[in-house]
């Protein structure tokens, strides 16, 4: 469980820090005046890739093992980061690239975080058969605890990279004339002037080291978990159905 609990903690930094950051991105890559509806289509992208993979996986979990189901979707979700980090570099500078690729790692994302979902009920039938012991609340209570802090770790790396790209300051005077109009003292339309200058300010060095801080920190903390999974978890579908009838054959006592 201890295992289980620590990927799921790994992984939930790297899967939620993109769509939480994404609004900078899009705001110091293209525009204010456009970043606001160019992250409303980076959302859906979220919400599709993440309901395809929950709809889909029952159907992934009958071709293939959990394990195989958890590699590919490591190694797909850093293929995704690098062409994101390759887009405007490498790749063209598009908005439907970048949705793209937003749905193919969020896609992966979502595949990888079923797949630990199941590896981490499974610890209930292997703290059963260790400790003639169901923790099923536990079990729930670790996951939710994961997620919540996650993202409370997550809004301290997203103001980390906004301090380090030197974006953070420039953030702050965007939110302090929304904050304005929120009031009425300025209108949308000077809203979204002034914010375009502060953005304009933004060099290219800065906006790079906002796109590697976006890209690095999910690669390393989702790579983190699933090489803890792949070391130290030992619940594979084999495992499982040996504690399954170890709980039968005792019971039946």
């Amino acid at each position: 469980m201890i295992v289980i609990g620590i990927a799921c903690l790994l992984f939930q930094i790297g899967n939620g820090l993109l769509i939480m950051i994404g609004m900078n991105f899009f705001y110091f890559e293209f525009g204010y005046s456009v970043g606001g509806s160019l992250v409303f289509w980076f959302t859906i992208m979220y919400g599709l890739g993440t309901l395809i993979s929950e709809a889909s996986f029952a159907w992934l979990s009958s071709k293939f093992t959990r394990n195989q189901i958890i590699t590919a979707a490591t190694v797909i979700t850093v293929i995704g980061y690098m062409l994101f980090m390759s887009v405007g570099y490498i790749l063209p500078k598009s908005v439907v690239l970048l949705n793209i690729i937003g749905f193919l790692i969020f896609f992966s994302q979502g595949a990888f975080n079923m797949t630990m979902i199941v590896m981490l009920n499974n610890t209930i039938e292997y703290d059963e058969v260790r400790f003639h012991e169901r923790h099923d609340s536990i079990i729930s209570a670790v996951r939710s605890f994961a997620t919540k802090l996650a993202s409370a770790v997550d809004q301290a790396i997203v103001a980390l990279i906004l301090i380090i790209s030197n974006i953070y300051a420039i953030s702050q005077k965007i939110s302090g004339l929304e904050i304005k109009a929120g009031i009425g003292e300025l209108t949308s339309e000077n809203v979204i002037v002034q914010a375009d200058k502060f953005i304009q300010t933004a060099d290219a060095g800065q906006r790079f080291i906002l796109r590697l801080g976006i890209v690095a920190v999910p690669v390393i903390s989702i790579g983190a978990a699933y090489i803890l999974i792949k070391r130290k978890y030992i619940i594979d579908e084999r495992k499982y159905e040996e504690l399954v009838a170890e709980i039968k054959s005792t019971n039946k006592k």
